[in-house]
């Protein structure tokens, strides 16, 4: 108590709002009024006691023990039921070297003010994540951690993967069969950054000319090329520039180029084409590989020091094969996807026909899923989808060769109009099945006249 002794010195502490000091234990040796005023507790009843015992939240025994300054937000109970908000330092007090105690004061010298600014601080955040809500919907990255569907435990590993790569700023490299849903990754490991609100700028290696690929990375001078853009233009990474880079199917860039990648993410500057001076770029680089590029380098077919460059976190996206636990989820999702682009109301699907699909290896993964579920919306005259929406007299595989679904690159070879009147052929065929071959009852289900029917009918062949 010899330190508060002081007139001047007990005025001082009394101005400063709340102020409290413990001994090195954190047992309170003195509190001054306002501290008794607002906390309703005496000082005789406050001296020997344990901070923690009569402030719920105190700091004090964390800053002795880190003997380091903290500074929080906690909530004074009054004996009268009230919470008072309270933003409060506690600092470490040291006799020379020994630790001695705890002096602990409040940033503001009225709850009032400290109420004022903790709406001021509310109000700002409220408005940055509003401003931040904006930036990330500009930035290009379209999806979340959360629009990925899968509960199992191989999409459990992803998800903790993805938000681990959010947190970093190293390069990731992400593999995993077409189909599998690499770019979702992609995106979402983007919108889990400190990059979120910063551009993510796509670029499919696999779809840009050689001739054009290194203006496209780099951009260009005015004048360096007949047609150039007056003024250049810029590249991808100059346009990724503190956000990130996602470079999609990059097992297809040319070895050409691969060096030319490989200087960027090395020292992460660029030239634009026709320029003299390089420029630095801060752009995290997100690459997608279709084929693992461990065994390309083996092949000679894609740079060992890339691909070192590349792989430093290396996520592996799950076939459908590995999680079929998560195929009824993935269809319910599809469902509601499909019912509004197809306008359509399919409210589930039969226990059999999921058996059937859940019984299926899906070389083409999810991709290849929802073009099988879209196909047996076509056919579905009930609300649920049932086995033979799925069959049709075929197998599966049947039914990817008939339908020319490409399952290397995932994308079919139909036309729209093919796709049209393949799916056309199939209703008629299974409408004509469901009525036994009955034309008028056809016509009827098919909602459509007994003359169309029969064009119908010439048109597809169908005897």
């Amino acid at each position: 108590m010899e330190v508060v002794s002081n007139k001047w010195t007990r005025l001082i502490l009394e101005q400063m709002g709340i102020v409290a000091a413990t001994d090195k234990h954190g047992r309170y040796i003195y509190v001054n009024e306002k501290w008794q005023e607002d906390t309703e507790i005496s000082l005789e009843q406050a001296v020997g006691r344990y901070s923690y015992e009569l402030i719920e939240g105190s700091k004090a025994i964390q800053a002795l023990r880190t003997q380091k300054p903290v500074i929080a937000e906690i909530m004074i109970k009054t004996k009268g039921g009230k919470d008072l908000p309270a933003i409060i330092t506690y600092m470490p007090i040291f006799d020379k070297e020994e630790l001695f105690g705890c002096f602990i004061f409040s940033t503001f010298s009225t709850m009032n003010q400290a109420c004022l600014f903790s709406e001021r601080i509310e109000s700002i955040t409220r408005e940055f994540e509003s401003l931040k809500g904006k930036l990330r919907e500009r930035s290009g990255a379209k999806y979340k951690v959360e629009d990925i569907i899968g509960e199992g435990p191989a999409m459990k590993r992803l998800k903790d993967q993805i938000y681990l790569a959010g947190a970093s700023n190293s390069t990731v490299l992400i593999e995993g069969e077409t189909g599998t849903g690499k770019e979702l990754v992609a995106h979402a490991i983007h919108n889990c950054s400190l990059r979120d609100i910063f551009p993510f700028i796509k670029v499919n290696c696999s779809a840009i000319p050689e001739n054009l690929i290194e203006s496209e990375f780099f951009g260009y001078e005015e004048g360096t090329f007949t047609g150039a853009k007056k003024g250049g233009r810029r590249g991808k990474f100059e346009k990724a520039h503190l956000g990130s880079i996602f470079l999609d199917e990059i097992n297809s860039m040319s070895m050409s180029m691969q060096p030319k990648l490989l200087r960027v993410l090395q020292e992460r500057e660029i030239e634009r084409l026709g320029g003299s001076e390089s420029m630095a770029v801060d752009a995290r680089v997100i690459a997608t590989s279709n084929v693992p590029l461990k065994s390309m380098v083996k092949s000679n077919q894609f740079r060992m020091d890339l691909y070192y460059r590349l792989n430093i976190i290396h996520i592996i996206v799950p076939p459908l094969r590995e999680r079929r636990e998560d195929i009824p989820l993935l269809i319910d999702h599809m469902l509601h996807k499909l019912n509004d682009q197809m306008d359509t109301k399919i409210t589930g699907i039969s226990q059999d026909a999921l058996n059937y699909l859940m019984s299926y290896n899906w070389p083409g993964n999810v991709r290849e899923l929802q073009n099988v579920v879209e196909r047996a919306i076509y056919s579905c005259f009930g609300d649920k989808l049932v086995l033979k929406n799925f069959i049709a007299g075929e197998s599966m595989e049947e039914q990817v060769a008939t339908h020319h679904v490409d399952v290397k690159d995932g994308e079919r070879t139909q036309s729209l109009s093919e796709k049209k009147d393949c799916a056309e052929r199939e209703t008629i065929l299974l409408a004509l099945k469901a009525c036994d071959q009955n034309r008028v009852k056809t016509a009827r289900m098919l909602n459509i006249s007994r003359t169309a029917l029969y064009k119908k009918l010439k048109k597809y062949n169908i005897k």
